[in-house]
C-alpha cells in the first residue's frame, strides 16, 4: 500500500493511492511471480495493472560452466478512461557464471501496443548481462539493442542492492540513445527506494526517481516520489524438505547448535541471510561434523557452508533453492 505523486514529462503531475499484491512460485529451476496493482487517482480515476515473470533455467550444459535460461515478461493496464495497453518480451540466455561473478549473452524480443492504434510494436535484437555478489550486494547491468520499425535503440541498465541490518537498499540508473529520425532523442533514468523492516513481514518504504518512455506501450516518461508499507515475508518459501539423519538445528540450555558432516574438509565456515553472509568459522566435531552455534529466531533461512576458503556448498541431505545467480543456498529451518 503506498502513496505516490508523479510528473509526468507530457502530462500533469498526478497523486495517486495504490494496492499492489505480489506472489512468487519457485521450483529447482523455474521462477515465476504474478503482480497486479490497483491505482486510484486525484479526480476519482482509476487504472487497474497486471504483470507477470518467468524464468526458466537449465543445469549445468555437460558439466561446463554454462547455463541457458528463458525469461518472459508480461504487462497490461486498464484506464477508467477504457484505454489499454499491454506489452510482452521473452529472452534466450546462455550463462556462465560462479558464486561471485556471472556474465550472460542471448536474443530478445518484444512486442507492445495501446488502445489507441491497432497497429503492434515490435523489437528485436541482442542482450547482454554482467552481475556480481559480494556479501549481502548484489548488482546487475544488462545492456540490449532492439532494433523497433526500422530504428536502432541502444539501452544499459544497472542496477544494485544490499541489506544492513533490518534496511533493505535498492539503486537502479538506464541511459539510452535515440535517434533523430525516430523523434525520440537519448535520455536517462535513475532512482532508489529503501525498506526498514519493523518486523519480519511489515517494512516502511520510500522510493523515487524517474523511469523512460515505455516504447512499446506508448507510455510518457515522468518522475515519481513514493512512500508505502510492505507486507510480506523476507524469507524464502521452502516447497519441499529432503529428510535428514539428524536435525541441523538443535537447542541446548536455550542456545542453537548447527551441525553438519562435511568429510576430508580442513575449514570450514558458514554464511547466511541472517547477518549479510558474513563468514562465521565452525568447529570440527566427531565423524567429520562441524558444528557453530546460532541464535536465530523461529523461521526459515537460506545459507551455504564455505569449504577450506573457497568451496562453496550445500550439505547432503539438506534442502536447496537456486539463488538466482547459477548456484545454490541451502534452506535451515528452525522450529519454534
Amino acid at each position: 500500500m503506498s502513496a505516490t505523486r508523479v510528473q509526468f514529462d507530457t502530462l500533469a503531475g498526478v497523486g495517486s493511492v495504490s494496492f499492489a499484491p505480489l506472489t512468487e512460485w519457485q521450483q529447482r529451476r523455474l521462477y515465476v511471480t504474478l503482480g497486479g496493482g490497483l491505482t486510484a487517482f486525484e479526480g476519482g480515476q482509476w487504472a487497474a495493472q497486471v504483470n507477470g515473470n518467468m524464468s526458466l533455467l537449465s543445469g549445468r550444459i555437460g558439466g561446463s560452466p554454462f547455463r541457458a535460461e528463458l525469461v518472459g515478461t508480461g504487462l497490461g493496464t486498464y484506464h477508467s478512461s477504457q484505454y489499454r495497453t499491454g506489452s510482452g518480451r521473452g529472452e534466450a540466455r546462455l550463462h556462465a557464471s560462479g558464486r561471485h561473478l556471472g556474465v550472460w549473452a542471448g536474443a530478445a524480443g518484444a512486442v507492445g501496443g495501446g488502445s489507441a492504434d491497432t497497429a503492434l510494436t515490435t523489437g528485436l535484437g541482442p542482450t547482454f548481462g554482467l552481475w556480481g555478489r559480494y556479501g549481502s550486494a548484489n548488482a546487475v547491468v544488462t545492456l540490449h539493442a532492439l532494433r523497433i520499425e526500422g530504428w536502432w535503440f541502444p539501452e544499459v541498465n544497472g542496477r544494485i542492492s544490499t541489506s544492513v541490518g533490518p534496511i533493505d537498499v535498492l539503486a537502479y540508473a538506464g541511459w539510452r540513445r535515440g535517434t533523430e529520425a525516430s523523434g525520440l532523442v537519448a535520455s536517462s533514468w535513475g532512482g532508489a527506494s529503501g525498506a526498514v523492516w519493523l518486523t519480519g513481514n511489515v517494512a516502511l518504504v520510500l522510493s523515487g526517481g524517474s523511469y523512460p518512455i515505455d516504447l512499446f506501450q506508448g507510455l510518457p516518461a515522468g518522475r515519481y516520489l513514493a512512500a508505502g508499507i510492505r507486507l510480506a515475508s523476507r524469507r524464502p518459501a521452502v516447497f519441499s524438505i529432503k529428510p535428514v539423519g539428524r536435525p541441523v538445528y538443535t537447542r541446548s540450555d536455550g542456545e542453537g547448535l548447527v551441525s553438519f558432516a562435511v568429510p576430508g574438509a580442513v575449514r570450514v565456515e558458514i554464511v547466511g541471510d541472517w547477518n549479510g553472509w558474513q563468514r562465521l568459522p565452525m568447529e570440527r566435531r566427531r565423524d567429520e561434523r562441524w558444528a557453530v552455534r546460532l541464535e536465530l529466531a523461529p523461521g526459515v533461512y537460506r545459507f551455504n557452508l564455505i569449504v577450506d576458503g573457497d568451496r562453496w556448498i550445500v550439505p547432503d541431505g539438506v534442502a536447496g533453492l537456486d539463488d538466482g545467480f547459477g548456484g545454490r543456498s541451502g534452506i535451515l529451518i528452525v522450529p519454534e
